[in-house]
């Protein structure tokens, strides 16, 4: 057996909605197998995750189209957008099609607190291991499609340096915390924030390099995951790890790291934590090869995903706290 006969025989079964929620099974199982080389972990962690969680299976009626835009932002479309995209792609074109589609959609990146690009980038990881993924790609890119909500870009930079001090100043902004406070969903905040001209004008983009940018991310993320935990800032740091996975899909990779920047900042306004100068200073004195092998021992697919990617971003860029806030959500879950 191998790894695309796991994820697509789940794959074809199922929708990538839960109800309300996401349905991770496939990011799950990918992670497990990436930092373990082991189907029978994979299998285990499969048959866990069905047995707590429903996932919406796939309907066999559905309409017919002509084209994605029919499709677009509309989740009971799932399967006539999938239809399409199969009718589509080939493995000639697949990387154009990748490329057509993030493009023309950029501003989706963070939709469904930013899944559909992860899964995406989970596919993209997939297909370059087993050439069978072509059929997850497809899936990813019909969840980005009908799962699509759009988000804004905002346009004064800042030093990489100063992002800690600017944040903090968003944080503490008493226009900003009236429009948070008058909504009751992280839905409604986002949405509100970004009908607000006041509000765009006072968020920030990171002057740079690429790397400057996601380091940056990273150094703002890492130590606001590890003294919080909350799961809107796990989610940002694991989308910033897609989106780098995704970065060759790009016309202009630093303007995706620019849209992915204003939708992280929007995204952690809305949470309840607002100490953003603290710093960890716990070292870990493990390697991270011992910490994947614990963590592909889990059954909580947010730990499984968290060390995942931040082994991935450390590998890549280094910055410290990646491994200890890993560490932390293993001993949690």
């Amino acid at each position: 057996m191998a790894i695309s006969e796991i994820i697509n025989y789940y794959g074809e079964k199922h929708r990538p909605y839960m109800g309300g929620l996401v349905n991770h099974l496939p990011m799950g199982q990918l992670a497990i197998y990436k930092m373990s080389n082991d189907l029978d972990k994979v299998n285990y962690f499969t048959e866990a995750f069905l047995e707590r969680n429903h996932i919406v299976q796939v309907t066999d009626t559905y309409p017919r189209i002509d084209g994605l835009e029919e499709t677009l932002g509309k989740r009971e479309l799932y399967e006539s957008c999938l239809e399409f995209l199969s009718k589509e792609i080939n493995q000639e074109n697949l990387d154009e099609y990748i490329n057509h589609i993030l493009n023309k959609y950029i501003l989706g990146l963070s939709s469904g607190l930013f899944h559909t690009t992860i899964r995406l980038a989970y596919a993209i990881e997939g297909v370059r291991l087993d050439s069978d993924l072509i059929n997850e790609v497809e899936r990813g890119l019909a969840y980005y499609v009908t799962a699509y909500r759009e988000s804004k870009l905002f346009t004064r930079a800042i030093q990489g340096s100063d992002i800690k001090e600017e944040m903090t100043n968003l944080v503490n902004d008493e226009e900003i915390r009236n429009i948070l406070e008058s909504q009751s969903s992280l839905g409604k905040k986002i949405r509100a924030l970004y009908g607000e001209k006041d509000f765009l004008d006072k968020g920030f983009i990171i002057e740079g390099s690429q790397e400057d940018k996601i380091k940056a991310l990273l150094n703002l993320l890492v130590p606001a995951y590890y003294f919080s935990g909350n799961i809107v800032v796990l989610h940002c740091i694991t989308a910033l790890h897609a989106v780098v996975v995704l970065r060759d899909y790009f016309d202009d990779f630093s303007r995706a790291l620019d849209i992915l920047t204003t939708s992280i900042l929007t995204h952690l306004l809305t949470i309840s934590y607002h100490d953003y100068i603290r710093e960890i200073g716990e070292v870990a004195h493990v390697s991270w090869e011992g910490v994947l092998s614990v963590a592909a021992e889990k059954t909580d697919v947010h730990t499984v995903k968290l060390a995942y990617s931040g082994s991935e971003l450390s590998r890549l860029y280094g910055v410290y706290g990646l491994k200890e806030i890993a560490i932390k959500r293993i001993r949690s879950s």
